[in-house]
């Protein structure tokens, strides 16, 4: 059974840390790294009917998030730095998917939680531009407002869910939380 928009949502959601990062390292460049994720992320919703396992998503993401941020360098003639050989790129698909293997139970907890704090406007943003796949174009006209407005707000939606799980996951006494 193919995968429901909601499952791709909380698990690019969950992922997306890991993803920017994961990106991060193949570009080198913080606004090429939001674009591919968000490319990352249409993908996703685009192809739900083709994914069927969820716990094979992550890898799926990243397989995608590697390809996106290869063909980004090339589109853009963005290439200020050598590229990381297929080699290097094999050694950090191996690692992340070792860390794949931990259990993910209280992040997700951790995540529905945040997006049910988030106000109604924010979790219509993140329904339209992860549940329903559309750009941020899309969204910024679904709402009647500016792109950049969206873009600024899926921003802050990120930092704050980000922020939110981190608490939710901080171990009490633990003082590099």
């Amino acid at each position: 059974m193919a995968l429901s928009e909601t499952i791709i949502v909380r698990v690019l959601l969950a992922e997306r840390a890991k993803l920017l990062a994961y990106i991060w390292v193949i570009v080198r460049d913080a606004h090429l790294v939001e674009d591919v994720f968000q490319e990352v992320a249409a993908l996703a919703v685009q192809k739900r009917n083709e994914l069927r396992d969820e716990a094979a998503l992550p890898v799926w993401l990243r397989r995608t998030a590697r390809f996106q941020a290869l063909a980004a360098l090339r589109d853009k003639a963005r290439d200020p730095h050598q590229p990381l050989t297929p080699e290097i790129l094999d050694q950090l698909d191996a690692y992340w998917s070792s860390q794949d293997r931990q259990p993910d139970d209280a992040r997700v907890d951790a995540l529905q939680d945040c997006l049910a704090q988030l106000s109604p406007y924010a979790r219509q943003i993140v329904a339209l531009r992860y549940g329903k796949g559309l750009q941020g174009i899309k969204v910024a006209e679904a709402l009647g407002r500016n792109v950049r407005t969206i873009y600024m707000a899926l921003t802050r939606i990120h930092n704050s869910l980000r922020d939110c799980i981190e608490q939710k996951l901080a171990v009490p006494g633990d003082s590099h939380a």
